[in-house]
């Protein structure tokens, strides 16, 4: 297998699934499809990453079944090659808002199960500045400056866009408030991005677990809430996954978790608002078609609406979509 053809190949190829950082392209060869993963150069990161995902992906073998198989990967061109994994992505078979199936919320409780028990010997090394083992306020202090280098690295128009729309200077600092009165866990291997387009039902049963480019080390709870916002789940399935990961969370991670799930969705809530005022509004800047604009703008508006009571700033937050639609207009140049 050359795998240089197959990326040379992949690369030329206008299918694939994108995401906000790679391609993902199937590739027929002789032994069978493989999946051909393509860094996207110049995608702007907006997340939090702790390790190389070809990295980490090969230190995963043997440890997560349920992730895909690494075959190969290059760093010039940034590339990788996985196990092609046949089966439906779960956004497929449930959209946003629909009841999961069975299967997926089994084995979303195993994976908690296996993440949580994954030695640390066995990671890569994270870098020198990351939080000692067990510190959670530190570890999201980490996740608020994050947000705080998201609101002020941006172009004019962006800040002004931030500002028009009424998105605090500091969006942060209601919460890293709280942030000293997390409990003190162990930390955990976390996948930090599971959600419905990154699960596959495969055909014999099995449920893999893709895009691992944003895994972390850190608080085991966060990875909870994480979950539970990306996935739009039914009240029934919220409080399923909810209890799943307390029944496979072993004892010390489960210190004062409740009261911290909160604090981590609050967050994540808040994070949103600002992470999608950039993505959402060059999506609303650069479309002609005026319905499509409309949706974005009330997807836009309820964002801002969940963050809202997380700020603590006199401006009024702007939740009225045709002025949302307004401002996008006035502050970003139509792409």
């Amino acid at each position: 297998m050359d795998f240089l053809d197959l990326y040379e190949h992949a690369a030329t190829q206008r299918s694939g699934l994108a995401g906000f950082y790679n391609r993902n392209v199937r590739v027929q060869t002789e032994e069978g499809p493989v999946l051909v993963r393509i860094r996207t150069p110049s995608s702007e990161s907006m997340d939090l990453a702790c390790w190389n995902e070809a990295d980490l992906l090969a230190a995963l073998d043997g440890h997560v079944p349920a992730a895909p198989r690494l075959l190969h990967a290059a760093r010039n061109p940034d590339f990788q090659i996985h196990e092609y994994v046949s089966g439906r992505r779960v956004d497929e078979l449930a959209p946003d808002g629909k009841p999961l199936p069975d299967a997926v919320l089994k084995a979303v409780e195993g994976f908690f199960g296996t993440l949580l028990r994954v030695p640390r010997a066995a990671l890569p090394p994270t870098r020198a500045d990351w939080p000692p083992d067990g510190d959670t306020p530190a570890f999201a202090g980490m996740l608020l400056e994050l947000v705080r280098h998201i609101r002020h690295r941006s172009d004019s128009a962006v800040s002004n866009l931030y500002e028009a729309l009424g998105v605090p200077d500091d969006p942060c600092c209601v919460l890293a408030a709280r942030a000293h009165r997390l409990s003190r866990r162990p930390f955990r291997l976390l996948h930090a991005d599971i959600h419905r387009k990154n699960m596959i039902l495969a055909e014999s049963g099995r449920v893999a677990f893709l895009d691992w480019e944003l895994a972390l080390w850190g608080d085991p709870v966060y990875d909870l809430a994480d979950h539970l916002h990306k996935m739009s789940c039914t009240p029934a399935d919220r409080q399923t996954l909810t209890e799943a990961w307390e029944r496979s969370a072993p004892d010390e991670c489960r210190e004062g978790w409740r009261a911290d799930l909160d604090f981590y969705l609050d967050y994540e809530a808040m994070k949103s608002a600002v992470v999608d005022t950039v993505r959402w509004g060059r999506r609303i800047a650069g479309t002609d078609d005026a319905d499509e604009r409309r949706r974005l703008s009330l997807e836009l508006a309820g964002k801002l609406a969940a963050a809202q009571p997380h700020w603590d700033d006199d401006a009024p937050t702007v939740t009225e979509p045709g002025e949302i639609e307004a401002v996008v207009g006035r502050c970003l140049p139509r792409t």
